[in-house]
């Protein structure tokens, strides 16, 4: 089985499962899968909208059932937590919706909105938009960045002739050069 066959098969799959533990880069790489024709860009969307989603949704509810504990049992997380919670203050809802763009909010943002008393209706309604922006963002990322490099490598393919010819006469030169070199100091 080649690369392109396995994530053909496959790729779906690894977006919802890598996006919900860790999204920037699968959305990225699936992007450009789907800028190759390998992947869907609509489908593509979608599982990284329910991997972002399913772990929000289970940060949430980690934080909802858990939260005290897990201040406890993570002593680090902590500061973090109350970091968190001064932004929920002041930006509540502007912050669900934008908590993904921000690295190292992803997983501690949903947590602490568990431990805060807004609704799960609530804090998922605001986290569906959020994703939607954010895997939009990242997909279409992907994608751009792939037909770009495909248009790159197309316009390389014209000059690899030249380059080739260019390289092989630098080759000669340098070999030439040595060899004379070589002689000089023989002699």
């Amino acid at each position: 089985m080649i690369a392109a066959d396995f994530v053909r098969d496959y790729g779906y799959f690894a977006v919802a499962v890598g996006t919900f533990f860790e999204g920037e880069l699968i959305m990225l790489a699936a992007g450009v899968a789907a800028s190759t024709g390998i992947l869907s860009l609509p489908i593509v969307i979608l599982a990284g909208m329910a991997g972002i989603f399913a772990s929000d949704t289970f940060c949430f509810l980690l934080g909802r059932l858990a939260g005290e504990r897990i201040k406890r049992w993570f002593p680090k997380l902590h500061a973090r937590l109350d970091g968190v919670f001064r932004l929920i203050e002041d930006h509540q809802d502007k912050l669900i919706v934008y908590f993904q763009f921000f690295p190292g909010l992803c997983t501690v943002t949903p947590v602490a909105f568990g431990m805060t008393r807004i609704s799960i209706s609530r804090f998922m309604a605001l986290d569906l938009v959020g994703n939607a922006s954010w895997t939009l963002v990242f997909s279409f990322g992907g994608y751009a960045f792939g037909a770009a490099f495909e248009q790159v490598a197309r316009d390389a393919r014209v000059w690899e002739g030249v380059v080739l010819g260019l390289a092989v006469i630098a080759g000669l030169m340098v070999w030439r050069v040595g060899r004379t070199s070589a002689k000089r100091i023989a002699q």
